[in-house]
């Protein structure tokens, strides 16, 4: 599949849009529609901006969300030089349905491990990729749990969503070309928050599975998993992808464009290449600008239908 980018005016380089704080506080004052189960952001709010980090969303679902976050970890991971510090890539997908068929995380892990095998670095590298919480129903499909009474969910912990605390690992050490490296330079972690098993909107899966997770836990968890990360070295990069599309609705209901609006993160919009995609690109490109996001790049799927040429018209003066 090939993808076309539209970036604003200049070869896509974000670092220096992290040159100058290392937190943004978050103001209760600003646009944050309380819907659902919302709750309320913890006074103080803050967000490490300290590293890179882009925000990934979709025009809609099943437009290369992942694919675009596979093919970024993998650029950074693999364009480093011997003088550059070794990068490390954190890649975190908040919310996650169909799981464990599906598992974007996963998807990551070994897309990125398996383009590193054929365009070794000097640098070595280690991939790992976590799961943290799942729905009672999702624990019931992962490989093991058939046949094991609820006693056994009772023993991993429940959080206060009802959702099943697994914190599950797997890992692998891929070797650069440079065999005198003694351990991995480069780290690449990838890690699912919150996952269901039914593959709908996460609002549908979690009310029809009893797992409704508050906004509150949701905005804390991701905050926590990016701040844990961000202090490991010097060259790291956070990649959080969204679910489906901008204004589709995150479990409690609240849609993921006002959802994670406390971040306000860098954001790349993935538009869509298809019948009918220039309308939906264009209109999750302003939904995300009135909500004061900034987008550095709309990047799409070559479907042969020139969508890029309509959007490129469109988006000039605005990117330029």
């Amino acid at each position: 599949m090939a993808f076309t980018a539209l970036v604003r005016g200049r070869p896509f380089n974000p670092r220096p849009c992290f040159s100058l704080h290392k937190c943004r506080p978050f103001s209760s004052s600003e646009h944050h529609p309380k819907q659902g189960h919302s709750g309320h952001i913890p006074a103080g709010f803050e967000v490490d901006i300290s590293h890179p980090s882009y925000m990934v969303w979709g025009s809609n679902t099943d437009v290369g969300k992942t694919l675009v976050s596979a093919g970024l970890a993998t650029s950074i991971i693999c364009s480093s030089t011997a003088t550059d510090a070794p990068p490390n890539v954190h890649y975190i997908k908040p919310v996650q349905t169909g799981f464990p068929q599906d598992s974007d995380s996963r998807y990551v892990s070994r897309k990125v491990s398996d383009i590193f095998k054929h365009r070794r670095t000097a640098n070595s590298l280690y991939v790992s990729n976590q799961v943290l919480k799942v729905s009672p129903a999702a624990w019931h499909r992962l490989p093991g749990s058939k046949g094991v009474d609820e006693s056994r969910i009772r023993d991993v912990g429940l959080d206060e969503s009802g959702m099943v605390n697994i914190n599950s690992y797997e890992g692998q050490a891929l070797q650069g070309f440079d065999k005198h490296r003694s351990s991995a330079d480069s780290e690449l972690v990838c890690k699912t928050i919150y996952s269901w098993e039914e593959a709908v909107s996460p609002h549908l899966a979690a009310a029809r599975e009893g797992c409704v997770v508050e906004d509150c836990s949701l905005v804390e968890s991701l905050q926590k998993c990016q701040g844990e990360f961000n202090g490991k070295t010097d060259n790291n990069w956070n990649i959080i992808e969204t679910a489906g599309g901008v204004a589709s609705p995150g479990p409690s209901g609240t849609l993921q464009c006002d959802l994670y609006r406390p971040f306000r993160l860098p954001s790349i919009l993935v538009g869509d290449g298809r019948l009918g995609g220039i309308s939906g690109t264009i209109s999750a490109y302003e939904s995300l600008c009135l909500r004061g996001y900034d987008i550095n790049a709309v990047i799409l799927a070559d479907n042969s239908l020139f969508n890029e040429k309509s959007l490129s018209a469109y988006l000039h003066d605005r990117f330029f």
